[in-house]
């Protein structure tokens, strides 16, 4: 998804490159290691050859470290990640909480503001929304000075039977956000993990509601407890 922007901090990168460094970003969060050129491919929904092509421009520009294990970025291109991430999910906030959009249509529409707002309107904005700490899918919104709260998190697949867990961050896919939404699973809801179903599935109790999950949708969904904590997602450390 292309669209022309308005203005954006550095007018050399287009929204195709601030797509890609976003979401190197938020896959090295998850993993902490070097993203493999597969990864990205499934992530942004681009064949292989192009993800490649895409990221040895990248790395001319001093903005990622490409090689055949994979991809890290740079410290110049994570602080522009960092400042879309932040834009992004500043988006998501207006379109909910201002202008009242459907959930599982803020995402999208983020995509598309995002490389419209610079740093000062950006600021401008989180003022205006009383500075909120989370997207409205739960994750953590970075500060203006590019630093970001680490959520301490498992993934709901590996809460064991009978284990009693709060939701904090549900994946950000429309269809993932309706199916959820329609079971009133949101950052916040307490759920219970009934018992472990074949292939992953799991039978989980939210509210008065008992439903099965599959094991995909289970995998995105971070909660926090009963067990030790597992995700780990912040500022890389350099």
């Amino acid at each position: 998804m292309v669209c022309h922007p308005m203005h954006v901090d550095d007018p050399g990168l287009t929204p195709s490159e601030e797509e890609y460094l976003e979401a190197i970003y938020m896959c090295w969060q998850k993993t902490g290691e070097r993203i493999k050129v597969s990864e990205l491919s499934k992530c942004l929904h681009v064949k292989a050859p192009s993800v490649v092509q895409m990221l040895r421009k990248l790395g001319k520009k001093g903005l990622v470290d490409y090689e055949r294990s994979g991809v890290e970025l740079t410290k110049k291109g994570e602080d522009q990640a960092i400042r879309v991430v932040r834009r992004h999910e500043l988006a998501e906030r207006l379109l909910s909480d201002v202008f009242g959009h459907e959930l599982p249509k803020v995402h999208e529409w983020a995509c598309k503001f995002e490389h419209v707002l610079d740093d000062e309107l950006t600021d401008k904005l989180d003022e205006a929304l009383g500075k909120p700490t989370t997207c409205p899918h739960g994750s953590p919104i970075p500060t203006s000075e590019g630093q970001m709260s680490k959520v301490m998190a498992n993934e709901l697949i590996d809460v064991p039977e009978s284990g009693e867990c709060v939701v904090m961050m549900i994946p950000e896919e429309k269809g993932s956000v309706e199916r959820l939404l329609s079971l009133n699973i949101l950052p916040g809801a307490k759920i219970r993990v009934i018992e472990k179903l074949p292939r992953g599935a799991l039978m989980v109790q939210c509210g008065d509601s008992q439903v099965a999950l599959s094991r995909d949708i289970a995998s995105k969904i971070l909660v926090r407890g009963p067990r030790r904590y597992r995700y780990r997602r912040g500022r890389p450390k350099r």
